[in-house]
């Protein structure tokens, strides 16, 4: 399939199949986080996630000053674009073409400033492939079990000590929505002053809104938003705890051919809410909806 490069494969992929149409029996359910049980040796996926950190480091969010060397929210790409030459383990984070604050998905000015759509940040489903680090022992097992494809992945990290990871204004951004993006966030390691906002109202986050939702992302669980509402982790006082989470990006309505390198509607494009196929087990046989407290 040729895909322009003033288009990302979704983009190009929603125009063909009418996605727009197919989403609009889903609009008035309102995707809220969501808890599921995470069935899987968490002590073992703590230790290959220690591995990769020492092995491939954390690095920054690229932007036009380039990468940061010593980041205060370090990430390690779990995917990449085999299309787009560069380091695989810092393929998701960012682009050079964005400022630092500029991360507020996609506005009009950002998409801008892209000499071409496809291949940069903003193209998920161009991420693809799993990087060497989401190959690695128990995170290995847990990435390469995921039944529907995964795209743009990130494991990050919150430092403890990190000062402004505490102001108001820290992180706050939008992403895509679940029919785009399902996104499944799993805690490695924790502590309770990481929190959680989402403002589930307004386009825009403004300080004492009354529809900002708090939340602790307990460790044992998996967790997923609509998180096109815009959202951020911060941290609630100064820890000696760092803070490790899996963000794993996932194509809820698409199939994905490698050989082919090809995208297709798949069962339950139109059919089954992206919340449902976690719930039920459709997006990995270990992480569903249960009774665990």
């Amino acid at each position: 399939m040729a895909i322009p490069a003033a288009e990302t494969v979704f983009s190009h992929l929603s125009r063909k199949f009418d996605l727009d149409a197919a989403i609009q029996p889903f609009m008035a359910r309102r995707s809220l986080l969501q808890r599921y049980d995470l069935a899987f040796d968490l002590p073992a996926l703590e230790q290959a996630c220690r591995a990769v950190i020492a092995e491939y480091r954390l690095r920054g969010f690229r932007n036009t000053a380039d990468d940061v060397a010593e980041p205060t929210y370090g990430s390690l790409s779990l995917t990449y674009n085999p299309d787009v030459p560069g380091d695989p383990h810092g393929a998701t984070l960012g682009s050079a073409h964005l400022r630092n604050g500029q991360y507020f998905y996609a506005t009009d000015q950002s998409r801008a400033q892209m000499p071409k759509l496809k291949g940069d940040y903003y193209d998920s489903y161009g991420f693809r492939m799993l990087t060497p680090a989401a190959r690695h022992g128990a995170l290995g097992q847990l990435m390469q079990s995921f039944t529907l494809p995964v795209i743009r992945s990130r494991l990050s990290v919150i430092p403890g000590n990190n000062a402004e990871a505490l102001k108001d204004s820290y992180g706050w951004h939008r992403d895509e929505s679940v029919f785009h993006n399902l996104r499944i966030n799993i805690p490695v390691w924790t502590a309770p002053e990481y929190l959680l906002e989402i403002e589930t109202e307004l386009m825009e986050p403004q300080a004492g809104s009354a529809t900002i939702q708090r939340h602790h992302l307990r460790h044992g669980f998996a967790w997923s938003w609509d998180t096109n509402m815009p959202h951020r982790v911060f941290a609630g006082g100064l820890t000696s705890q760092s803070r490790c989470h899996l963000v794993v990006g996932l194509a809820p309505w698409f199939d994905y051919d490698p050989q082919a390198d090809a995208w297709t509607p798949n069962t339950y494009f139109g059919q089954v809410h992206p919340h449902d196929l976690i719930a039920e087990g459709l997006a990995h046989p270990l992480i569903r909806a249960g009774s665990k407290r």
